[in-house]
């Protein structure tokens, strides 16, 4: 497939794009102060402290750019600074060094053509960016720069990719080479990767539904791309993927939801929405969106020493800084429901929160085949609730069955009601395995090494051919808001006599009280309600449901490798046991 029948079906649902130029020639000089603020001082941070002996090449050509950028440019404090010739020099000796011989780098991954990819995104920038200076050094660093973008060329062009990013990633570097080198190799390549498909859904989420990698990877490498002849449609699933992460955003902060990821950050790493500036600018002076350029200006007021980075592209892409539209807040309050997912967004004035089910353990209510297994690329994160005022966070509302050492509870479903009350659902069935009907049975007795048709453990029991018993604990969650909060109804059916433990995690930094200390950094809340307060902001918990045991273990695929699926923070306990009904209310005060 060509890129212009790649592009069939994806431009005609995009918004009209206005081109750059003509959109608002006149410079945005609030914001390069900002910018110019930021590269100048992270200059300084690196040029106080020498480089780490184990320094990646990809994170030494960041500290190489980080310093180049305000060399240029004339409103840093650095313009054509002595004290940044020899750091900068160094640095590219050392990238230099690094490259093999076939033209790539290794960065924990060997001969990695997405690690080399990501340092030629680098590289390209800076060229750009020499190539209207006047120093003497200037020059020769770009043909040096040049240079490693040509050996690594063919090795893009040939070598293969691990994840679904890295196929745009490694397509806008190919794209950055053929613009300085060009070959019909690279362009065919390039059409080989795009005949795929982005992989985005209508909602705007990628399908690994990671935060760090749409704002890192993706939406970066689809705007490189955009450029190119006949790919200007994939601006529009940066539109989309921008709109949908204002959703995810809560408004203190700008903190950005990614439990429903299936990499990394799933283990909700703390990521705001500064990495997303340069993209937010970009659409907004497309498209005029008023919540796009007040994405901008929330950033550059809230995050602004974290931009030197962005210098680079407004350098290097001018029209980038031209004056926004107007803004309005990007913020609004509201519903929704991402079901292809299994998130639910509800947003009211200064508390935002997050509702859960989206483990691909399930698919379309049923186990898929990768259900209760942990690894990378999979979406098992079990927190079902999150919750934001201010600087008071519930960083989850976990629920743990003791039933067979499976772990936390994970739903299968969920849904939203009209009125905003949100239903959860699922079952853990645990079999007991029956003696193999007489046509599979061996008199060696040598069955073939199978992994449990729950996946709990193996064994050289053939377990597919064998009858089961099944025991079975269903749970419903029903989770309501009010003006204060929400309540969370839990109940169980089936098994009964199992302990019920849930896990609520406060991020640190308030003050609990009326909960009893466990001895380990954590309580437990048997009766009454217990208090947090963080600032001038409280929120009420309870009630409790008795003295039963606290078992807060991860499930056998985490404990056999002595690992554990927990949260950083101050952990609250509420137990009970099956058949469980209780409702708990989490209250702001």
């Amino acid at each position: 497939m060509d890129r212009r029948h790649f592009l069939i079906g994806t431009t005609a649902a995009a918004v009209t794009a206005r081109p750059l130029a003509a959109a608002a020639p006149k410079k945005d000089e609030a914001s390069l102060a900002v910018v110019t603020t930021a590269a100048d001082q992270q200059a300084l941070a690196i040029l106080a402290t020498p480089p780490p002996a184990d320094l990646t090449p990809r994170a030494t050509l960041r500290r190489m750019r980080r310093l180049l950028t305000p060399f240029v440019w004339a409103r840093s404090i650095h313009h054509h600074g002595a004290a940044l010739v020899a750091p900068v020099a160094q640095l590219l000796d050392t990238v230099e060094r690094a490259q093999h011989a076939d033209g790539t780098f290794s960065i924990g991954n060997r001969h990695s053509p997405p690690d080399t990819a990501f340092l030629i995104e680098d590289m390209a920038a800076m060229i750009e960016l020499l190539r209207t200076d006047r120093h003497a050094t200037s020059a020769p660093i770009a043909a040096r720069l040049k240079a490693i973008m040509r050996r690594a060329g063919p090795a893009l062009a040939t070598g293969g990719i691990h994840t679904p990013n890295h196929r745009w990633e490694v397509s806008a570097a190919i794209a950055r080479i053929d613009a300085i080198d060009p070959h019909p190799a690279y362009r065919a390549r390039l059409d080989d990767w795009l005949a795929e498909g982005i992989d985005v859904d209508a909602d705007g989420i990628y399908s690994e539904r990671s935060p760090v990698y749409a704002s890192e990877v993706t939406n970066p490498s689809l705007l490189i791309l955009a450029q190119l002849p006949g790919l200007s449609g994939l601006r529009d699933m940066v539109r989309r993927n921008l709109e949908t992460i204002l959703v995810l955003a809560e408004p203190a902060g700008g903190e950005v939801e990614n439990v429903l990821s299936r990499r990394q950050d799933q283990d909700q790493r703390r990521t705001t929405l500064w990495p997303f500036y340069t993209q937010f600018r970009e659409m907004a002076l497309r498209t005029g969106d008023a919540r796009f350029a007040g994405a901008v200006r929330w950033i550059e007021l809230k995050e602004a020493t974290k931009l030197g980075d962005a210098l680079t592209d407004l350098i290097e892409r001018p029209e980038l800084a031209y004056s926004l539209p107007a803004a309005r807040p990007p913020f609004v309050d509201g519903s929704r429901l991402f079901a292809p997912v299994g998130l639910v967004r509800q947003r009211c004035g200064a508390m935002t929160a997050s509702l859960y089910a989206g483990s691909d353990w399930y698919a379309d209510g049923k186990p898929s085949p990768f259900y209760n297994r942990i690894g990378s690329g999979l979406a098992t994160n079990p927190t079902l609730l999150r919750l934001w005022k201010n600087d008071l966070v519930v960083e989850g509302v976990r629920l743990i069955p003791d039933f067979f050492g499976m772990g936390h509870f994970r739903p299968a479903t969920i849904a939203l009601d009209p009125d905003g009350t949100v239903r959860m659902a699922g079952e853990l069935a645990v079999p007991y395995y029956q003696p193999l009907p007489r046509v599979y049975r061996r008199a060696d007795g040598a069955y073939p090494l199978t992994a449990s048709t729950d996946h709990r453990f193996s064994s050289a029991l053939d377990f597919e051919r064998r009858p089961v018993s099944v025991r079975r604990l269903g749970i419903a969650i029903r989770i309501v808001p009010d003006a204060a909060g929400y309540r969370l109804l839990i109940e169980t059916d089936g098994e009964a006599d199992v302990s019920i433990t849930i896990e609520i995690t406060l991020r640190s930094g308030g003050v609990l009280e009326g909960a009893c200390p466990l001895g380990d950094g954590s309580f437990h809340l048997i009766d009454g309600q217990v208090s947090y307060r963080v600032g001038r902001d409280r929120l009420l918990i309870g009630p409790g449901a008795g003295a039963g045991p606290v078992k807060a273990t991860s499930g056998d695929n985490y404990t056999w490798a002595n690992g554990q699926s927990q949260l950083p923070g101050t952990r609250l306990y509420v137990t009970g046991h099956s058949p469980f009904r209780h409702e708990l209310r989490l209250a702001f005060a």
